[in-house]
């Protein structure tokens, strides 16, 4: 899935909009509002990785499934 600041006017079902205003916000590391597609999936490899910026809170992790899976289809 992908992780892009730019926020289109509208949103397809398979994206999840992340509020700046939301209170756990600050805890994803974004610097602004953003969207998860979940229609963009991609291997990286661990040593492309370097670092954590944040988290997702477990409440948003469960919307990023469900729309995931409706994506797949699964």
């Amino acid at each position: 899935m992908g992780v892009f600041s730019r926020v289109p006017d509208t949103m397809d079902d398979s994206r999840l909009l992340l509020e700046e205003h939301a209170n756990w916000f600050t805890k994803t590391g974004l610097k602004k509002e953003s969207i998860i597609k979940t229609e963009k999936i991609t291997v990286v490899h661990n040593s492309i990785v370097r670092k954590e910026i944040g988290k997702l809170p477990a409440n948003i992790l469960v919307e990023v499934r469900e729309k995931l899976r409706k994506t797949l289809c699964i």
